[in-house]
């Protein structure tokens, strides 16, 4: 089973991390891939994917099942998740099992991403709910047939959906980057993280 959890990481937080955890956790035996996109949607990111994909690297090294898959970066043009399931599926293969992780924000506008009526056939879905949050599953999405078994996952390839819940952990990447624009010594990422920030003068006008 190949469980895919994306996102911009700009930067990767303490969130990010703990989110990793638990998806490795909860689908025991199977790869967890954190997947960096390669431009964040609806702004321009003041780091390069060269640096975001550098503290991803660094924040999930040694945590067990986590692979950071770079799939994102090496293709050109708009990064959307139709086509990376697309090439992961070629990949792995028409039997394996895959499993899009999409947090709540990700799924109340998923009816506006490229082709998502084709995710259906090209995997499985895993809805993250948070502490006491529950999502409404758009129209968009009613061909997946609903479990509340994630082992189901690993009976077929693709067309299950399930809910999982996860740790709240109050932080965000736009939340980091006002920290470090204010200069406040404590950052709620991984130490090595801001020590990289730091040193490479990242989320600064002068970088």
């Amino acid at each position: 089973m190949q469980v895919l959890f994306g996102g911009t990481f700009d930067p990767v937080h303490n969130g990010h991390v703990v989110m990793a955890e638990s998806l490795a956790r909860a689908f025991p035996g199977a790869t967890v891939h954190v997947i960096p996109n390669r431009q964040p949607p609806h702004r321009v990111s003041q780091v390069s994917a060269e640096h975001r994909l550098s503290m991803l690297s660094m924040a999930m090294e040694g945590i067990s099942q986590i692979t950071v898959n770079a799939i994102e970066l090496d293709r050109d043009g708009p990064s959307y998740t139709v086509d990376t399931l697309g090439a992961l599926r070629e990949r792995f293969g028409a039997e394996e099992s895959l499993v899009l992780c999409l947090g709540a924000d990700a799924v109340q506008v998923v009816d506006q991403w490229h082709q998502p009526e084709m995710l259906v056939e090209l995997g499985h879905l895993c809805i993250l709910n948070r502490a006491n949050q529950f999502i409404e599953i758009p129209r968009i999405l009613d061909a997946y047939q609903l479990t509340e078994n994630l082992s189901d996952f690993s009976n077929k390839a693709c067309g299950l959906l399930a809910r999982l819940a996860t740790p709240n952990v109050p932080v965000s990447s736009t939340e980091v980057r006002g920290l470090i624009a204010k200069q406040e010594p404590a950052l709620p990422v991984p130490p090595k993280i801001a020590d990289y920030i730091c040193r490479h003068h990242l989320y600064q006008d002068t970088e």
